[in-house]
């Protein structure tokens, strides 16, 4: 088993870029898609050179670690890795695809997909798929059609989670509270409680939650039984009375009970591994992180993790959630570029980049249910049992203009978390400006 230690400024460093934003606008030209790559589905017998576009910190980490096996594995393939900050991996990627220099796979997220397509990015995976008889089985079905476009496979996931599910609580803060610790039975009402039992402003705070990013807030209103956009990426559903109770308990937290200091994530890293913060809530990508930080003495409490509180109706929040890998249509090799997607989706992958500390394990039923992963912490398996029907969808626009649809989310409820405007302006406001993102010719 690969094993790495995280350092405590390394895990800020790969924790603040796996929180960053993920959906990035770019102004580029549309390029044309190029159809199908090269024109065969076999690998070629002569050697070739793969360029692999990867986002810059653990994750290419990781990548890099396992390339001597890759190559092994693939004798006849040379595989160069791109490192791209996440900043501006996006915007680098679309340059190159208009410029026509664009390697041969890329990353993308679930919400990237159309406009990646849209600017002559992705091409369709169905063919090779089926030649290479490669098994999709194991991959959760909403993971699935969220990398799907128009009914046709266009990336393979490396690894996913069930959304910002995973609530890491600081055991030692808590007990001296003498609040009861979180247990996956508990309630909203129960995180509160635990949030005025821990909070001792300025320094200590008893929760910190994200009320930005389309991967937190549908999370967190799905437990109200709302949502952030309509599963045909139509409608704005920010209105909602389920969505504005939703709305209404994060802003609670902040304004109200005052156990939160902001709606932002910029600190949460710092805070929580500082020791400063009871709970906080992300994906599950922190637990082969914060393991290593443990085994190596860089944290001076005791930590453990839970799945996220039931709402007021028996709901818990969940959205499937990933990054995947395709290839792109300026591959001249896309039967070769495949290997890569296959190579980096394993259920051998899944597993061992969680012990190395680059995130949530691989998006497969296999991978979450196995004894060798849950070893590391029983949240995997826990999320298994409490989800049985795996992770929610995920929504996104139908006319494809992601980066504006979440600027638009992001920066208006940002105003309602700052009190720049009231909470019910706040949210007519940015149902209706998102409604107008949703309400525009589709990108391309």
């Amino acid at each position: 088993m690969l094993e790495k230690s995280v350092s405590r400024r390394n895990f800020l460093i790969g924790s603040l870029a796996a929180t960053g934003a993920l959906a990035l606008s770019a102004c580029v030209p549309a390029a044309a898609p190029s159809g199908e790559g090269g024109d065969s589905m076999e690998p070629s017998t002569e050697p070739v050179t793969v360029l692999f576009h990867t986002r810059l910190g653990t994750h290419a980490d990781w990548h890099k670690s396992r390339l001597d096996l890759f190559h092994e594995q693939n004798p006849n393939i040379t595989l160069e890795i791109d490192e791209l900050p996440g900043n501006e991996m996006y915007p680098k990627i679309y340059a190159l695809s208009a410029s026509g220099t664009v390697g041969d796979v890329v990353w993308t997220y679930l919400n990237n997909p159309p406009e990646h397509k849209a600017k002559g990015v992705l091409i369709p995976l169905d063919d090779i798929v089926a030649a290479k008889d490669f098994d999709l089985s194991q991959f959760w079905d909403s993971l699935l059609q969220a990398v799907s476009l128009d009914g046709e496979l266009h990336a393979i996931p490396n690894h996913g989670h069930y959304g910002t599910t995973a609530y890491y609580h600081n055991k030692t803060l808590i007990e001296e509270s003498g609040a009861a610790l979180p247990n996956p039975d508990w309630t909203v009402d129960d995180y509160v409680a635990i949030g005025k039992a821990v909070t001792a402003p300025p320094e200590v705070w008893g929760v910190r939650s994200f009320g930005t990013g389309q991967e937190h807030v549908p999370s967190y209103l799905r437990i109200f039984g709302g949502d952030a956009i309509s599963e045909d990426g139509l409608t704005s559903l920010l209105d909602q009375e389920e969505s504005v109770a939703g709305l209404r308990w994060l802003y609670d937290l902040q304004h109200t009970h005052e156990i939160d200091p902001c709606q932002c994530g910029d600190e949460v890293a710092n805070n929580y591994v500082a020791g400063t913060v009871g709970i906080f809530n992300t994906t599950t990508g922190w637990i082969g992180r914060l393991n290593n930080m443990m085994n190596d003495g860089d944290l001076d409490f005791e930590w453990d993790s839970v799945v996220g509180p039931v709402g007021p109706t028996g709901l818990r929040g969940s959205q499937v959630s990933a990054a995947a890998f395709g290839i792109t249509g300026n591959s001249a090799n896309p039967a070769d570029a495949f290997q890569v997607l296959d190579f980096y989706s394993t259920k051998e992958d899944g597993i061992e980049h969680v012990f190395f500390g680059a995130g949530s394990p691989g998006g497969r039923k296999d991978v979450w249910e196995s004894d060798e992963l849950n070893s590391i912490h029983p949240i995997f398996r826990q999320h298994q049992e409490i989800y049985p029907e795996g992770p929610r969808k995920w929504h996104r626009p139908a006319n494809a203009r992601t980066s504006e649809f979440v600027n638009t989310m992001n920066n208006n409820l940002q105003a309602i978390w700052t009190d720049a405007v009231t909470f019910e302006e706040g949210v007519e406001q940015t149902h209706l400006l998102v409604q107008e993102v949703l309400d525009k010719d589709p990108l391309v």
